[in-house]
């Protein structure tokens, strides 16, 4: 998936009084940093534009495009702060990772089909609604989807079995279960 282009542009001031400025003239202060970039750089980003970007699949997992400086540059959302009455966008954190090298990443976790350990009675656990992932910024999977169909009773699919893309690995200290399908209620498990 491309970049999303994100229009953007230096800001002068900083502090409570010009991002109150900046907010009223529907303009919303942000912060650049991250690879490729000597410090920091404040700038001001179109809200429109970013919440029509994060309402893709990706979420806060998409990649943008800005022009800091006369530069393109990628970057990730990585830090959103809210007004907590209305939950309208007050300032974002925009890191630029490294797209040759892997970072790490939440992807949400979905399942599709009905296990067979469900028709029969059983009950489908999903203990985990992410999983963290280690890949190239441009990698990062919009989700996980794992197919229960063939799953029966007191059978799981476990962290290193994810049905990941081919250069996106599970990152984890301990295998774990993520999803569990458990016997009905009150019956003996299998005898080995």
């Amino acid at each position: 998936m491309e970049p999303i282009k994100l229009s953007c542009s230096l800001r002068e001031g900083r502090g409570k009084g010009p991002n109150r400025r900046l907010r009223m003239d529907e303009q919303l202060p942000a912060v650049v940093y991250g690879h490729g970039l000597d410090n920091s750089v404040a700038v001001t980003l179109n809200p429109r534009e970013l919440a029509k970007g994060l309402e893709n699949p990706k979420g806060y997992n998409t990649l943008f495009a800005l022009d800091v400086n006369g530069k393109t540059v990628q970057g990730l959302i990585r830090q959103v702060q809210r007004k907590p009455s209305t939950r309208q966008i007050q300032h974002v954190d925009v890191v630029v990772p490294d797209p040759d090298n892997a970072m790490v990443a939440d992807v949400p976790v979905t399942t599709s089909g009905r296990a067979v350990g469900v028709l029969s009675g059983g009950k489908l656990i999903q203990n985990f609604r992410t999983v963290k992932v280690a890949c190239r910024p441009a990698d990062i999977p919009a989700v996980v989807d794992i197919d229960v169909t063939n799953l029966n009773h007191n059978q799981s699919v476990m962290a290193s079995g994810l049905p990941l893309p081919e250069g996106v690995k599970p990152v984890f200290d301990h295998d774990y279960v993520v999803v569990k399908v458990l016997g009905p209620h009150g019956s003996e498990a299998p005898q080995k």
